[in-house]
Parts: structure tokens; C-alpha cells; sequence
């Protein structure tokens, strides 16, 4: 059982730290970039995260005592694959909230999964070995979040160009649709200009949609990732034994 736990729980931080850092470094860039939000207005939409934990911590410290902690760490990891699974359906239509709210559902199921899963790892360890353990298990997370930024920001850039050329495709003069648009804004902005001048900057336009769409969509395969990253440490809890007499331990978070 010790041997099960000091396998798994160090992964599971893991990819708690993914989830955590790769969200937090993201959806400011998806605000800025793409929304035109400023930085000081970006930073306060993730920053509800921090509320949501505040109030899963008033809990989970009076839960753990008396309830199994596995079921604490099920209840964390299933809500934390829902509130992922609402950044799925990002578009530029979304308000502040659209993030908001998701953030705080996120904080709140964190709450169930750090503190249930640091002492579930510890529980068994004398109490002079508990401070080295808790110190590996904090950098378990904090390098699992470096190599989620890392690798989550490359697949973000390398699915921009994927799907810009999956759009691109449909952007020439046999689809109908395409001329249609372009001769739309074209006479909604050639007052004063000539026919070829028009048609030049209604496909500049057009082109500027294509790359940000492009790269909402790259957003939303990204947030997919992390939604089934999340979705595989749920069915991973039955593979913890079940700790005896546990209590809260200090360095959890």
C-alpha cells in the first residue's frame, strides 16, 4: 500500500500541477491577445481560482477525519474535469464571468485533492521523514506544471498552424461563400477607394479572422487535452489504499 502510494501520488500531483499552471499561464494570453483585454483585466478573471479554494478548505480540513479520503480526492478530480471542461467552449463572444466562474469551480475542487492527496502520501511516514516527503511532493507539482506550460504552449502554437491551414483551405475563389464575404466587406469599406484596394484589404481582413479563429480553436484542443488529462486520475483513485486515522497534514497546499 505504501509502495502503491508513493508511486501514484507524486503523478497525480502531476497532473494537478499541468492543469493548475497551464490554465493560469493561457487564459490570461487567450484575454490579451485575442479578447484585447488589459493586463490588470485578466489577471482579476483567473483570479477568482483563490475564493473558490478558500471556501474547499473550510471543509476538507473537518472531512478528512471522517470521511475516506479517496472519496475526497474522486469528488476534487471530478469537478475539476467539469470546470476544465467549460474552457472547452471558448469563443469570442465570452464575458468576464465565462472564465470567472469556471476559475472558482476549479479552486473548489482543488481544495479536495491537494490536502486528501498529500496525506494520503504521508500518512504512513514517521513523523521526521514528513517534511522531506511534503517537499518532494510540492516539487512533483511545480515541475509538473513547468513541463505543462512547456508543452501545452508548443502544441498551442503547432495547432494555430494546423487549423489556419485546415481554414485557409476553404479561402479562395471557388467557395462561394468566401467571395460573398469578401465582396461584403469590400463594399463596407471601399467609400473612397478603389476596386482593387477594396478587394486587397477585405482579404487582409478576412485573413485576421482566419488566425484568430484559428487560434481559438487551438485553444479549445488544448483545453480538451487537460479535460481528459483530468479525466484519467478520477478512475486512478481506486488504486489507493484506504489510510487509516488520517488527519491533516501541514505543507499540504
Amino acid at each position: 500500500a505504501v509502495e502503491d502510494r508513493a508511486r501514484l501520488a507524486p503523478r497525480m500531483i502531476a497532473t494537478v500541477g499541468v492543469v493548475l499552471y497551464s490554465t493560469t499561464a493561457l487564459l490570461p494570453l487567450f484575454l490579451q491577445t485575442l479578447m484585447g483585454y488589459p493586463a490588470v483585466l485578466s489577471g482579476e478573471a483567473v483570479s477568482p481560482r483563490g475564493i473558490g479554494a478558500i471556501i474547499s478548505m473550510v471543509f476538507v480540513g473537518r472531512l478528512i477525519p471522517k470521511v475516506d479520503n479517496r472519496y475526497l480526492i474522486f469528488f476534487g478530480f471530478s469537478v475539476l474535469t467539469y470546470s476544465i471542461y467549460l474552457f472547452t467552449g471558448l469563443n469570442l463572444d465570452i464575458t468576464i464571468s465565462s472564465i470567472a466562474y469556471p476559475m472558482i469551480v476549479s479552486g473548489f475542487a482543488l481544495g479536495f485533492v491537494f490536502v486528501p492527496l498529500t496525506t494520503m502520501s504521508v500518512a504512513t511516514l514517521p513523523q521526521r521523514e514528513i517534511g522531506n516527503a511534503t517537499g518532494v511532493y510540492n516539487l512533483m507539482r511545480n515541475t509538473g506544471g513547468s513541463f505543462g506550460i512547456a508543452i501545452m504552449t508548443t502544441l498551442l502554437m503547432r495547432g494555430q498552424q494546423v487549423h489556419q491551414a485546415v481554414l485557409t483551405e476553404h479561402a479562395n475563389q471557388y467557395n462561394p461563400a468566401f467571395q460573398a464575404a469578401v465582396e461584403q466587406i469590400r463594399q463596407g469599406i471601399a467609400v473612397g477607394l478603389d476596386p482593387v484596394t477594396g478587394t486587397s484589404q477585405a482579404y487582409g481582413l478576412i485573413y485576421q479572422l482566419i488566425v484568430r479563429q484559428a487560434a481559438v480553436l487551438a485553444y479549445n484542443d488544448i483545453f480538451w487535452l487537460l479535460t481528459m488529462l483530468c479525466c484519467l486520475c478520477i478512475p486512478a483513485v481506486i488504486l489507493f489504499k484506504k489510510v487509516k486515522n488520517a488527519r491533516p497534514v501541514a505543507g499540504a497546499h
